[in-house]
């Protein structure tokens, strides 16, 4: 009889949570795939982004229409900190046509004094989002450094650093302008 009483009241337990996970609300986030137009709310979401040692509440709206690069890093990833100056470089020969954005997700275990102290050593001229889970869940990955390349509005390309290069920066730049006069992008 205790016996019938606990795999009954084991059974209800599990109908109940079964019913409580079906209740709660589904991730609004949705991954997109390479050829996707970003949705409005990409340019619109906030981010702690740390910079010359302040942080401050920022969107991406500023990066609309030019080459917009998401480079996911950690703290604790060495190949990614090594590209730093190289990425501060291409920004400043392609200032005004290509941005970079360093993305440290939640998912890194890092915290903001040793976001910082990396920042404050390696990454002088470039901007770092804090605690990001929006634009991981946007583009998962599961390797660093992993890049999200967006000409225009439009998700282009997922690549490692093997791809980040002079060369694909070039083609890219190249490819925005030759349609600018064609296409108006995110404009609609």
């Amino acid at each position: 009889m205790i016996i019938k009483k606990i795999t009954l009241l084991s059974v209800m337990a599990l109908l109940c949570l079964n019913f409580w996970a079906l209740a709660q609300e589904p991730n609004p986030i949705k991954p997109l795939k390479v050829g996707d137009k970003l949705p409005e709310s990409f340019w619109q979401q906030e981010h702690m982004v740390y910079h010359n040692g302040k942080t401050t509440k920022q969107t991406l709206a500023a990066y609309k229409g030019k080459l917009l690069i998401l480079d996911f890093w950690a703290t604790w990833c060495g190949s990614c900190i090594k590209k730093f100056a190289f990425a501060d470089s291409l920004q400043s020969v392609h200032r005004g046509q290509l941005s970079i954005v360093l993305v440290n997700a939640v998912h890194t275990k890092d915290t903001p004094e040793k976001i910082g102290a990396t920042m404050e050593s390696y990454g002088h001229g470039l901007y770092t989002t804090i605690g990001d889970n929006y634009l991981k869940e946007l583009f998962p990955h599961k390797i660093l450094p992993h890049y999200i390349w967006i000409e225009a509005g439009q998700f282009v390309a997922a690549t490692g650093s093997d791809f980040f290069t002079t060369g694909n920066i070039a083609a890219c730049i190249e490819r925005l302008r030759a349609n600018k006069g064609k296409v108006k992008g995110d404009e609609k």
